[in-house]
């Protein structure tokens, strides 16, 4: 019986909902996290906020201050909510309880964007063309065998839209802009999904769909409305059975204008903002419906209406549940504004996009090597 539960990675503004959801079931919470830039480190359903070194500057010393927390505080199992879930994954070994996260090479497979595509086409699933380009010859002869004039580059690892640009034909050819290696990938007009589920041993226990809003920057997205998509949740389902995939999984997907066929553009196998719309059930390992609901984050959806005043952007804001609000617990809510601003001035200070600082201590960038 689950009775102490240790959320890691509680930055992510999923963890708010995540703290709920075990609380409803009757455990007591720890977060931690390698920053004091925790937005729910004070809230009122948590039983205590820790914060550890560092995974990805100090693996040692984030596993055994993970380890010390767990015995100190009695926990039963740890749910990672951001990177730091491959460290925990590939460390589970030295771990003292047990981690919601999958087997390190099954997580190392799907996260690295090239391996991710090879093995969905080879279950059969639809996947758009992609290269691993080493050199100029790698990449003419992929342009020699594509049509379009428009095509997507990327690293292997990367998150929340780190490095993702949509580029022409022309642009492409200009390597003077472009770092090699890199991945290049078939552009796919359509509409954009995401998906999160949480799975056991291949059975798909709850999976959220939601549109993305984030097509024209190419980047993470602030507003979420879950929908019914029977026909897509199926193919995750199935996929979810094809990997025998255990715990968090999301994926990004594009339903082609072109031919109507779902395509799977990449995987993040970890937790994801669809989290947001789980049920308490899933958090004890059993089937359930997701919550079909509107959220968002309504200071990050403002600052980026101010910096690009669109309607659309503006009418989003009229609707949605913060993801940070809770009548009980209201401090957190001006609480993700204190921390905000402190990742906001980080940024400026070392003159790097604020979603590279707000996961460059965690962040995990596997080997260099695509195989």
């Amino acid at each position: 019986m689950i009775e102490r539960v240790l959320i890691t990675g509680s930055r992510a503004p999923i963890a708010y909902e995540v703290i709920q959801q075990q609380v409803k079931l009757g455990r007591s919470v720890w977060a931690t996290d390698s920053t004091s830039k925790v937005s729910v480190k004070r809230s009122k359903f948590l039983s205590g906020f820790v914060k550890t070194r560092a995974p990805r500057f100090n693996i040692e010393g984030y596993i055994d201050d993970i380890n010390a927390i767990c015995k100190y505080y009695k926990i039963d199992v740890i749910i990672p909510l951001n990177e730091e879930s491959f460290y925990l994954s590939e460390f589970r070994d030295r771990l003292d309880v047990d981690v919601w996260v999958e087997d390190f090479n099954k997580v190392l497979s799907m996260h690295n964007k090239y391996n991710f595509s090879k093995i969905l086409s080879n279950l059969g699933f639809n996947v758009p063309c992609t290269k691993f380009v080493q050199t100029r010859l790698d990449l003419e002869k992929f342009l020699s065998e594509q049509s379009g004039d428009e095509f997507i580059i990327k690293q292997a690892f990367t998150r929340f839209g780190q490095s993702v640009r949509k580029v022409s034909r022309e642009e492409l050819m200009n390597t003077q802009q472009i770092d090699y290696p890199f991945l290049v990938q078939q552009f796919i007009s359509g509409t954009e999904w995401c998906s999160y589920s949480m799975a056991y041993e291949g059975e798909a226990l709850s999976t959220a769909l939601y549109l993305s809003n984030s097509q024209e920057s190419y980047n993470a997205s602030t507003h979420f409305k879950s929908e019914q998509n029977e026909e897509l949740c199926q193919i995750i389902n199935d996929l979810i059975k094809a990997l025998n995939w255990s715990y968090q999984i999301a994926f990004d997907v594009i339903q082609s204008e072109v031919d109507g066929k779902y395509y799977f553009i990449e995987c993040n196998p970890r937790a994801t903002n669809g989290a947001l719309f789980m049920r308490k059930e899933v958090w004890k390992l059993k089937q359930s419906t997701p919550r079909y609901e509107t959220r968002q984050l309504v200071f990050v959806s403002f600052f980026n209406f101010m910096k690009q005043p669109k309607r659309s952007s503006f009418d989003k804001l009229k609707y949605g549940k913060d993801v940070f609000w809770h009548p009980e617990d209201k401090a957190i809510f001006f609480e993700q504004l204190k921390c905000g601003a402190g990742w906001w001035l980080e940024a400026r200070t070392k003159k790097r996009k604020i979603n590279v600082v707000t996961t460059e201590d965690i962040e995990w960038n596997g080997d260099k090597e695509v195989i």
